[in-house]
């Protein structure tokens, strides 16, 4: 990613549309839009083939808000993080698509990993430590996508749509599981 990003941040160079002050940022930015770009792609095409698009969409309608604000598991190197990535995307698919958990026991799960989630914040990482002033915003941003998770939990339950219950479920537990890794890593990373 990084030979192909500095590539192109040469090639707008070379048109004149940046500086050189800003070779750096545009680099940096090009490698980010890449892998997510890559990453995007990847699961679609994942989605695609297990014929669950929308259930692939559901997942990250619940997955990127969550980790974004509560934050989880960085793993250093890209295509470490994008493996883990896809594994844990085909997992919680393949779960929402073979296993069908009995709705009331996906119901109560959902709450009991909502709960979790908002008690495990902040995980942090040593790259980006979270602000006092973030640390507010973050928590008041999570609780409203918590909140939205679980009025759409009801939504499903009351429809009885146990495949996206299902999936909710998965999808939160595993966000529940790479806080705890990710703040066992955490703690690990400051004592050694």
């Amino acid at each position: 990613m990084q030979k192909i990003s500095t590539l192109l941040t040469d090639y707008i160079m070379n048109k004149g549309m940046i500086e050189e002050a800003d070779r750096e940022m545009y680099t940096y930015g090009f490698v980010i839009a890449l892998e997510k770009g890559l990453s995007a792609i990847f699961s679609l095409f994942i989605a695609a083939i297990l014929g669950m698009i929308i259930e692939g969409l559901l997942f990250f309608v619940i997955f990127i808000p969550l980790r974004a604000y509560a934050g989880g598991l960085h793993l250093e190197k890209f295509w470490s993080c994008f493996i883990l990535s896809c594994l844990t995307f085909i997992i919680v698919l393949l779960t929402a698509k073979f296993i069908t958990i009995p709705i009331y026991i996906s119901f109560i799960s959902i709450i009991l990993f909502i709960l979790f989630v908002y008690f495990l914040y902040p995980v942090e990482n040593k790259n980006r430590i979270v602000q006092s002033d973030e640390d507010i915003y973050f928590k008041k941003k999570l609780m409203l996508y918590l909140i939205f998770n679980g009025i759409m939990a009801i939504v499903f339950l009351i429809l009885g749509k146990d495949k996206y219950l299902s999936l909710i479920t998965a999808t939160l537990g595993i966000i529940v599981l790479t806080m705890i890794i990710g703040k066992y890593k955490n703690r690990n990373n400051i004592l050694n």
